[in-house]
């Protein structure tokens, strides 16, 4: 099945490289939030990275966060603590979970016009245009200010959910059970004082790689806390004592609504500005264009106030559909061209095979009479354009410049194997919800709260369509 969105936006962006390279990175940038972390004593320990997937249902108030930590340190043993606005229940995910949403959310390239032989000059032009557990003898802290209300291991790590009356008295417990403190105790209160519960969780580093210097590192297996709250929030604020200067924060949200972030941390700031200054080639009406002149007179004015300041970027975002669900059950077959819906009127898909009998039809009328120059011409279209590779559209009535009968579909490229992957998410990725992914670089003075996801205004949800040469944003 193709693409109508897709083949809407050529009519948009004709001319515009979009290709998908083949040997593609599917590791995710490093990124921390959500927790903080401590180490035994005169220990260091650091967090490098840390990617969140987040699911909120805004009618029962529930949501669910997923983290996988990543540790580098010389610690002999690790731990973190994550704080919730009510008591967590804990889940393992599967260990590749990240990863199989990496590969999941790549993006879709632009089609491409295809022309057939007699055009094949044009095609060479276009082309060229295109390139521009607590320690023996630990002292427990009293009952009445530090209460354990659950222990377990969930995965290949110990917790215990904890509930606190005052910071001195969670302070003293985190010291009393061999841990460090780096922050201060004000950090705590900010969220005893709102009442909120802490999971900690040791890790053993044994489940790590060693490092020649003799220390450790390692990402553990990722863990969901699910959870009642009155808004969708993200624990950012405690993640401050772990970060030296400035952190790299990727989320996936999943919700019934396309989820953004509130105020100077939105993603409109970046993708909504990327957006507009596209459109404006391409028929940008007055209220789109005054949009952009605002957007882009509030970012001119936000940076002149703070140099320093990076806008939040949009990297995809889907309502999941019946197309974007069957990759989960047969991967393999739906992965290449996920998503989407019928054709435009006057937009057929037809065969590689169709496609070469007809231009060699157009060919032999032209009067030409070299079968070995059309065959090596038809040798180079199938590795290019064959059915492996992607989807060959006939348009019936092809319009503008830059014109063609036919488009061409590339497929999305990864490992088979991994791609094989992705019915792990089987489940965890539910039909008529958005998935929302954006990353911010976070500096240290930026954390200073908790991050509060928000539906994305009525009227300008939309999903993420990729425009070269400035996507991701």
């Amino acid at each position: 099945m193709l693409f109508s969105r897709r083949a809407r936006l050529w009519a948009l962006g004709a001319g515009l490289a979009a290709v998908v390279p083949a040997a593609l990175s599917l590791v995710p940038a490093r990124t921390e939030a959500a927790c903080c972390y401590f180490a035994a004593q005169d220990k260091d320990i650091n967090q490098p990275g840390q990617k969140a997937f987040i699911t909120w249902d805004a009618s029962n108030k529930r949501e669910a966060f997923t983290v996988q930590p990543k540790f580098e340190g010389n610690a002999v043993d690790f731990g973190m603590v994550i704080p919730t606005p009510s008591q967590p229940k804990l889940d393992e995910m599967p260990r590749d979970f990240f990863k199989d949403l990496a590969i999941y959310t790549i993006l879709m390239p632009l089609p491409e016009p295809l022309y057939g032989y007699e055009n094949l000059k044009k095609l060479e032009r276009d082309r060229a245009h295109q390139e521009g557990g607590k320690p023996d003898g630990a002292v427990p802290a009293p009952r009445d200010s530090v209460r354990v209300l659950e222990a377990g291991v969930v995965g290949s790590l110990d917790y215990k959910i904890i509930v606190a009356d005052e910071s001195k008295a969670l302070f003293d417990w985190l010291k009393e059970n061999n841990y460090v403190y780096s922050g201060d105790q004000e950090t705590l209160n900010f969220y005893i004082q709102k009442k909120w519960f802490f999971t900690t969780m040791k890790i053993d580093p044994k489940q790590m790689k060693k490092n020649a210097d003799g220390s450790y590192v390692g990402e553990i297996t990722p863990t969901r806390f699910s959870f009642a709250s009155d808004k969708c929030v993200y624990p950012l604020k405690i993640t401050q004592l772990s970060v030296k200067a400035q952190t790299d924060a990727l989320f996936y949200v999943q919700s019934a609504d396309e989820m953004d972030l509130e105020g100077d941390l939105s993603w409109m700031h970046s993708y909504r500005v990327m957006w507009l200054t596209y459109m404006l080639g391409c028929g940008a009406n007055d209220d789109q264009q005054r949009e952009l002149q605002d957007r882009n007179a509030w970012v001119s004015a936000k940076k002149k106030k703070d140099p320093k300041y990076e806008t939040t970027k949009l990297e995809w975002a889907k309502k999941l559909g019946e197309a974007e669900i069957a990759v989960l059950e047969d991967p393999l077959k739906s992965y290449a061209q996920m998503g989407g819906g019928d054709m435009p009127a006057g937009y057929k898909a037809i065969s590689f095979e169709e496609f070469l009998k007809t231009t060699k039809a157009e060919w032999e009328k032209s009067g030409r009479n070299d079968k070995d120059e059309f065959n090596a011409w038809a040798k180079r279209e199938e590795t290019a354009h064959g059915a492996a590779k992607g989807q060959i559209v006939k348009v019936d009535n092809p319009q503008g410049a830059w014109s063609a009968d036919y488009m061409w579909y590339p497929n999305r490229e990864a490992p088979a194997e991994e791609v094989k992957g992705l019915s792990r998410l089987k489940g965890h990725l539910q039909k008529g919800q958005w998935v929302t992914k954006f990353r911010k670089i976070l500096r240290k003075d930026e954390m200073t709260d908790d991050l509060v996801l928000v539906p994305v205004a009525a009227g300008k949800a939309q999903e993420y369509v990729r425009i070269m040469p400035t996507s991701p944003p």
